[in-house]
């Protein structure tokens, strides 16, 4: 029986914990064939070795910088020989009152949440047009359609990276790329950390569950795409919270 994602090529970024890790490995068990993303080398190699697995490749980039993800296509081509899929997962947080947020720390949030997005989605499209389509899968959020108290910079950036997977989604459907964006609600991952004691508490879904839609979505056939899918723990405040 054919696996659902066999020997396809997919890149991940920030694929070294979190959803993005668990996204790579539920790749890799429908035979895909992962690339993934860190910050640092080390936390590259610490997955590799926690996953172990000969189809999964790793190398160190900064989803911002146009040098970095031009290296990554063309790590990723020289692996695969074409990228099947791209799954813009990198994302980080700066919670806090608005009057209390510094510029920068706006700007780091935009800066991988939705320009590195932008950037590979652009790479993307240069290197899919010409070999037959593929997809991008776009990690938002819940934030994007139901914001929190002091989510200012990362539910900007989720409204944005849904304002970014439409646009795209437009420009593709001619050239067989297809874009989509899973919108998770709580998941178990270490972003909880730092998080107030009233939303630790909250029901969460496990990593697995999440990256199972991922695997749905990116292995649709060529004639049908999820455009937004949202997923949840159902017991967790979303629908009607203040």
């Amino acid at each position: 029986m054919a696996q659902l994602l066999e020997q396809q090529g997919i890149i991940i970024t920030g694929g070294t914990r979190g959803i993005g890790k668990a996204i790579a490995e539920a790749v890799l068990a429908e035979g895909g064939r992962v690339l993934i993303t860190g910050r640092s080398q080390a936390s590259v190699d610490e997955a590799l070795s926690a996953v172990n697995h000969p189809a999964l490749s790793g190398m160190p980039a900064d989803v911002a910088s146009e040098d970095d993800t031009v290296a990554v296509f063309a790590r990723a081509l020289e692996l695969f020989g074409k990228v099947d899929a791209v799954v813009n997962n990198a994302g980080i947080a700066r919670a806090g009152a608005v009057q209390n947020l510094r510029l920068k720390d706006f700007q780091m949030v935009m800066d991988t949440n939705l320009n590195g997005a932008f950037l590979y989605s652009r790479e993307a499209f240069r290197v899919m047009k010409d070999s037959g389509g593929g997809r991008i899968l776009n990690i938002g959020s819940i934030s994007s359609e139901t914001p929190r108290f002091g989510s200012v910079p990362y539910t900007t950036s989720k409204f944005g990276l849904q304002g970014m997977t439409r646009a795209l989604a437009i420009e593709g459907r001619e050239i067989g790329i297809m874009v989509s964006c899973l919108h998770p609600g709580n998941v178990h991952t270490d972003i909880w950390d730092k998080a107030p004691k009233s939303v630790v508490d909250e029901p969460k879904m496990a990593v697995a569950d999440i990256a199972r839609v991922a695997v749905l979505m990116l292995s649709m056939p060529q004639n049908a795409t999820i455009i937004d899918a949202t997923v949840l723990d159902p017991r967790q405040p979303f629908l009607g919270r203040g």
